[in-house]
């Protein structure tokens, strides 16, 4: 389990995962960009399973309110979190 804030207008790396990952938003809206999907945007009280082996980028569009996450991975202990930053 992680947590994560993004500043507005801050943005994660174009990545993927090898394990699903599960985001809930605990402030703010996280918006989901993924690879040969529909654009996904995560409000507070909400979550969502990023899948994995798939690229994808997380944004948070605000432009003055902070994004706070937690972040659900369930993996190999010996996978790191990120698998492929492009």
């Amino acid at each position: 389990m992680l947590t994560a804030t993004f500043k507005p207008g801050d943005k994660t790396l174009f990545h993927t995962h090898r394990f699903p990952a599960t985001v809930y938003v605990t402030a703010g809206a996280f918006t989901l960009e993924l690879e040969g999907q529909p654009e996904v945007t995560v409000r507070v009280g909400e979550a969502y399973m990023e899948p994995p082996s798939v690229r994808m980028t997380g944004y948070n569009r605000s432009a003055s309110e902070q994004l706070k996450v937690v972040i659900f991975y369930v993996g190999d202990p010996s996978t790191p979190f990120f698998d492929r930053i492009y």
